[in-house]
């Protein structure tokens, strides 16, 4: 039984490059036998959302999306049989964030790293089926195919169908609507940022963390970073306005790499006495900052690629070697997401993880503009809100759903 609902459906970019994001009337096709269907409160956007819309050879029309929040409105038949790790039981009218798609069979899943599935770029990447189709028995449409499956989830829409061990249930932790529309991205980006620090790289207060790149991700490392107490948190950034935000957020030192001619890792280890950071995190991807990076990083420290790139690293062997550096990649910072997600909440709760001074609520009719501040820095995380609509049809969803149609 198809749904009707509203999502933002993302064609082929334009030639000169730039996504296309649009709202639209679709039917959502039925769940299966291990998705819920959500009722979608909220949405954040990611820079990853954008990249993936701007490919010219990905996959299109497609609807996008993957750090949701709203409500279980249906169960699919079998549902909770194999759910790892163990989490609350879903029941419908259960408040729910989203996370990444994990089998929960494999070595990882079973080992208590789903974020390394081993089949997570086929399950977030790859579902890419038609799950929608253009129009509504409401409204007109083509009725040609619209793919789904984005992360396990494509929750940039007022209704999705959502693969089960991508659901957090927030049920007694969650207080209303209100909560779950500013908790929406918690299960991507600053997940991401703040997990990358206390779990993978395990930052003591011993250390000297420095953290390139000050968006969503940058800012969530920053702030975890502080809550464990680390003796140095370096903030690396090219536009004040993001080192003016890191440092409210707990940053202890600032460097534009753009004023520092002698290169970005000279003046990590000025700032340093010498030494170098002991964990650094590149949330940039870009190959000349990470070359640096790797530099910087001090006998025995740590280096984490967090930015997506498919450029190559070159390495000297033997000077790598004979420092002891650590390389790692990261992925959901090893988070577990229905352990590390209300950790997060609580952070939030006591003061700690302040994340509604970096969000920014838009309607789903203004998500071009919500892209174009992203772009220019004027917020750090937008977030998309599907609201209620008291007077429009149900079909044949339970009573209690109103889909939002406008």
């Amino acid at each position: 039984m198809p749904y009707p609902c509203r999502a933002i459906v993302t064609s082929a970019p334009s030639s000169d490059g730039q996504p296309s994001f649009v709202l639209e009337n679709l039917s959502l096709r039925d769940l299966r036998d291990d998705e819920c269907l959500i009722e979608v409160v909220a949405t954040g956007l990611c820079h990853t959302d954008i990249a993936i819309a701007a490919r010219p050879n990905g996959v299109f029309p497609r609807v996008l999306g993957h750090e949701g929040s709203g409500y279980i409105r249906k169960i699919g038949a079998k549902v909770g049989a194999n759910t790892v790790p163990p989490t609350a039981p879903l029941r419908e009218g259960d408040p729910v964030l989203l996370s990444v798609a994990f089998c929960g069979r494999c070595t990882s899943c079973q080992s208590g790293h789903p974020a390394y599935c081993v089949s997570s770029f086929e399950l977030c990447f790859n579902d890419c089926g038609p799950a929608y189709t253009r129009g509504t028995e409401f409204a007109e449409g083509d009725g040609g195919p619209v793919a789904g499956g984005f992360f396990g989830q494509s929750s940039l829409g007022n209704l999705a169908v959502v693969k089960e061990n991508c659901i957090v249930n927030m049920s007694g932790v969650v207080k209303d609507r209100e909560e779950l529309k500013l908790f929406a991205p918690l299960g991507c980006g600053f997940q991401t940022g703040a997990a990358t620090v206390s779990i993978l790289a395990q930052a003591k207060p011993s250390d000297s963390v420095a953290i390139i790149g000050l968006g969503g991700v940058g800012l969530a490392s920053i702030m975890a970073a502080k809550i464990i107490g680390c003796k140095q948190i370096i903030a690396i950034d090219r536009v004040e306005e993001k080192l003016r935000r890191a440092k409210e957020l707990g940053a202890t030192v600032l460097i534009n790499n753009e004023k520092y001619p002698a290169g970005l890792s000279e003046a990590v280890r000025t700032a340093t006495n010498g030494a170098g950071s002991s964990i650094t995190i590149d949330t940039t991807g870009a190959l000349p900052v990470i070359q640096q990076a790797l530099d910087m990083t001090s006998v025995l420290g740590k280096m984490v690629l967090l930015g997506m790139s498919g450029a190559s690293i070159q390495v000297d062997i033997t000077k790598f070697k004979m420092t002891g550096k650590t390389l790692l990649g990261s992925v959901q910072g090893d988070a577990v997401a229905s352990v590390y997600v209300p950790r997060m909440i609580q952070w939030y709760r006591e003061g700690l993880f302040p994340i509604d001074r970096l969000i920014k609520f838009y309607r789903a009719e203004d998500v071009n503009l919500a892209l174009e501040e992203m772009k220019v820095g004027k917020t750090v995380k937008p977030v998309i809100l599907w609201e209620k609509n008291q007077n429009v049809k149900t079909g044949e969803l339970p009573v209690e759903m109103e889909v939002y149609l406008g």
